[in-house]
């Protein structure tokens, strides 16, 4: 056999191998991601933050990349960030928070050991408003389709996995989630109560290294 045939075989084979990896990667269900997110009550921050690395680690699964795991720091770095966009009604990298502005001054406060780190930020409607016409009154929270079929607040799943697509649809935001370097992630959002429509989740995604 030549070298040059040879080294297609090779070729051939890795891309196969590739194939079978990338067909084991899959979105494990994460117990309890199915109910409707109810911000009157309580946001289960955990949950989300599961939901939404489940969809991270499979677009990495995907890439031959290694998961990240979940960091209580950068869900707490998170969380604050999201808090800040939800009362200013703005989404932005940059708040006015004295000594807390930029994401490196963020991690410098709290105490994280990272080398690299990387932020993603989004905002969706409470309820699942983005992907179809809609009709309804915001006094009633009431919205229903084309069809007349009642638009339902996104879950915990729906709103990960919704986020995450805007976010690998985004040569930036898809950077940072197949960063190599990276090895743990905090995400969490905050309800602008004030929005259209009953409200506005706004999100963060704080990576580390």
């Amino acid at each position: 056999m030549s070298k040059k045939l040879i080294t297609i075989v090779t070729f051939l084979s890795a891309i196969f191998l590739f194939s079978l990896d990338a067909q084991a990667c899959s979105r494990r269900t994460v117990a309890g991601s199915d109910k409707l997110i109810m911000p009157e009550r309580r946001i289960n921050e955990s949950l989300l933050d599961a939901a939404v690395r489940v969809e991270v680690n499979y677009y990495r699964c995907r890439a031959g990349l290694r998961p990240v795991r979940s960091d209580a720091g950068l869900r707490k770095l998170a969380k604050g960030h999201s808090k800040w966009m939800a009362r200013a009604s703005k989404m932005s990298h940059t708040s006015t928070v004295s000594g807390r502005r930029t994401l490196g001054d963020r991690l410098k406060r709290s105490g994280i050991r990272w080398k690299a780190a990387a932020e993603n930020i989004g905002m969706v409607h409470r309820f699942q408003l983005e992907t179809q016409r809609f009709y309804g009154e915001t006094g009633s929270c009431q919205f229903t389709n084309s069809s007349g079929h009642k638009i339902q607040p996104h879950s915990y799943q729906s709103l990960a996995r919704y986020i995450v697509g805007l976010w690998m649809s985004s040569p930036g935001h898809k950077h940072n989630i197949m960063d190599r370097r990276m090895t743990k992630v905090g995400t969490a959002i905050a309800l602008d109560r004030k929005a259209r429509f009953c409200g506005t989740y706004y999100i963060t995604q704080n990576f580390a290294q």
